[in-house]
Formats: C-alpha cells, sequence, structure tokens
C-alpha cells in the first residue's frame, strides 16, 4: 500500500451535500454581510451630516412600543432621554416623533423621524438605514436614535444640533445617491432638487416640513441645489449640499 492510499484511507468520509442547508447557509451569510455594511454606511452618514456625533444608545434590547413605528420610536427617545449622561439629559417631554421621510434602498427603506422638546431647545431622532423593510414596526436595533449633541456643518467643522431643519443632505454610497432633510421654510410645500442632468420636484410634509427620496440620476454630480418653493409657486430660498468625501 503506497502513502497516498494509506492518507486516502485514513481521511474522514465526505460530508453529503445538502442542498438547501447551503442555500440557507449562504443566504444568511449575505443577510449578515447586508446588515454588516448598512450599519457602517449609516454610521458614516450620521458623523458627516445626518445625525448627533456620540448619542449614547440604549441596549439593542430595549423593549418597544407595540403600536406603530411612530409609536416605537417615541418609547424609544423616552427610554433615551430617561438614562444618565445622555445628550437627552434636561429635555424634558418631548412632542411626538413626525416622519420626514422614508423611502425604498436596494436593501430595505430609509426613515427618519424627529422629535422636539416642549419647553427647551433641542431635536431628538431616529432612523434605520436599509435594515428596516418599512413594513410593521421596527426594532430597537434596526434604529440608531438619540439627542442634541453635535453634527458636521457645511464648512465640515462640528456644530450643535439645535434645529430639525440641521439634519440631512445630499449622500453618495452602496445604495446609490439620495437626499433627505427637512424645509427650512414653514410655508414651504415642494423643493426642487437640480443639478447638471438632475432636475427633480420633491413634496414637502405638511406636518414635519421633512422631503428625500433616492436620485440615480445624481451619481455624476458633487452637489445639488435645493430651492423651497410655496403653495403659489413662489420661491422661498434656496441652499447648495454637497455629498460627503471620504
Amino acid at each position: 500500500m503506497t502513502n497516498d492510499t494509506i492518507l486516502t484511507a485514513l481521511a474522514p468520509a465526505p460530508e453529503t451535500f445538502e442542498e438547501d442547508w447551503s442555500r440557507e447557509a449562504l443566504a444568511g451569510i449575505l443577510a449578515t454581510d447586508r446588515l454588516a455594511a448598512a450599519r457602517r454606511r449609516r454610521a458614516r452618514r450620521a458623523t458627516l451630516v445626518g445625525a448627533a456625533v456620540g448619542a449614547i444608545t440604549l441596549s439593542t434590547a430595549a423593549a418597544v412600543a407595540s403600536g406603530g413605528p411612530a409609536d416605537a420610536v417615541k418609547d424609544l427617545l423616552h427610554q433615551f432621554i430617561e438614562q444618565p449622561n445622555t445628550t437627552g439629559n434636561g429635555l424634558g417631554e418631548l412632542r411626538d416623533p413626525e416622519l420626514v421621510a422614508q423611502f425604498p434602498l436596494e436593501h430595505g427603506v430609509f426613515a427618519l423621524w424627529v422629535a422636539t422638546p416642549t419647553s427647551a431647545d433641542g431635536v431628538c431622532f431616529a432612523y434605520a438605514d436599509g435594515t428596516w423593510d418599512g413594513t410593521g414596526t421596527p426594532t430597537a436595533d434596526q434604529l440608531d436614535y438619540g439627542c442634541g449633541g453635535e453634527i458636521v456643518g457645511p464648512d465640515q467643522h462640528p456644530v450643535p444640533l439645535t434645529r430639525p431643519d440641521q439634519l440631512g443632505g445630499f449622500f453618495k454610497d452602496a445604495d446609490g445617491p439620495l437626499v433627505y432633510g427637512i424645509a427650512p421654510f414653514p410655508d414651504a410645500t415642494t423643493v426642487r432638487v437640480s443639478a447638471a442632468g438632475v432636475d427633480r420636484t420633491l413634496p414637502v410634509r405638511a406636518d414635519s416640513h421633512g422631503y428625500g427620496a433616492t436620485l440615480p440620476e445624481a451619481a455624476h454630480v458633487p452637489a445639488v441645489t435645493l430651492t423651497f418653493i410655496d403653495v403659489g409657486g413662489r420661491v422661498l430660498g434656496s441652499k447648495t449640499v454637497y455629498a460627503p468625501v471620504g
């Protein structure tokens, strides 16, 4: 008997190929990879413009209200502001969260809610960035949330988050270009998003004054101009927002 045949004889028998198990295992790996990528993406987006830097979040095992998405957000934010040493300390009672924008991504949806205190300046927020499918109620581990803190302003320097209209911007990542935010003009009913090859008009919500959508046609532009318009077609003001780099 040669060395090769001895090694062959001692080798363990190959496992039976189970097609169903392999398919399920592959699906689980891909889902885990997508979730990890979404969390990296949303952390990057939050740090650059979209949300407070360094907000302390609750355990992902925290209880969530059994109602709709806004109830879940309300429950999480109230738990957050009651925790010691968080950016929500001192804000007191919050108004009910309002949906700013919700639109589909390649995997899941992007959704942003804001809540403001009744007797103080400040902003609390919660958002899902591709980790929730948009149906039912999001769980705590599908949301990032916090209050106040600092965001990176237009000049790339940190500024305090004190107003809802500071949230948002123009972003380009694996899900493609997207824009979202809150109109700084209470009378705005639409926002025109424009750039070279880009001309889109988005509705502005009457409750939160929010807007948002994916912009696949903006893949080649570094910035878009947002023009806010009232119900009569009057231009209220505009601003240019740049996609963060890096």
